[in-house]
């Protein structure tokens, strides 16, 4: 039962998602209403979870960005891209006929507009996790998106229609 994952809502509090790695360690992760996240970690399904540390949202965001590999991605990484829903991520860059440049992201609204999601910018040489809806695109920048095939093929089509 590798990668199993349960969903559980606390009322009150937010959601937990346990995450079986075999069939017996496991780590749980609480998503607070207010954003901060709670990490766990159990040797035996029998034991009681440890909580193994806190981040505030913005922590959590730039912690998974390292996850999903927007800052690096091992040769391994590269030959599994895709996640068990047939998602992967690719990275797009701002160029002049772009027709992103100079435009703000709510004015471009990728996430609402195609079944992607905008997991992270780079400008210049930094990678940003949270993306505020008045940030400008400037050329240069590379946009770090996970999708599926279909979803990436969507965000392509209105990058055309905007350029």
């Amino acid at each position: 039962m590798p990668f199993e994952v349960k969903e559980t809502t606390i009322p009150g509090v937010g959601k937990r998602f346990d995450l079986y790695l075999d069939a017996n360690r496991s780590v749980a992760v609480v998503v607070h209403s207010s954003g901060e996240r709670q990490v766990f970690y159990r040797e035996h399904r029998s034991d009681d979870y440890d909580e193994v540390f806190r981040l505030t949202d913005t922590q959590a965001r730039t912690f998974g960005l390292f996850l999903v590999g927007a800052y690096y991605q091992p040769v391994a990484g590269q030959l599994a891209e895709e996640t068990s829903a047939g998602e992967h991520i690719r990275w797009y860059s701002v160029t002049a006929e772009s027709g992103l440049a100079g435009n703000r992201e709510d004015e471009v609204v990728i996430e609402s507009r195609t079944d992607t999601t905008l997991l992270g910018l780079e400008r210049d040489g930094e990678v940003r996790s949270v993306i505020e809806n008045d940030v400008v695109f400037e050329v240069g920048d590379r946009l770090i998106v996970i999708g599926t095939a279909e979803a990436h093929r969507e965000l392509e089509a209105l990058l055309a229609d905007i350029s």
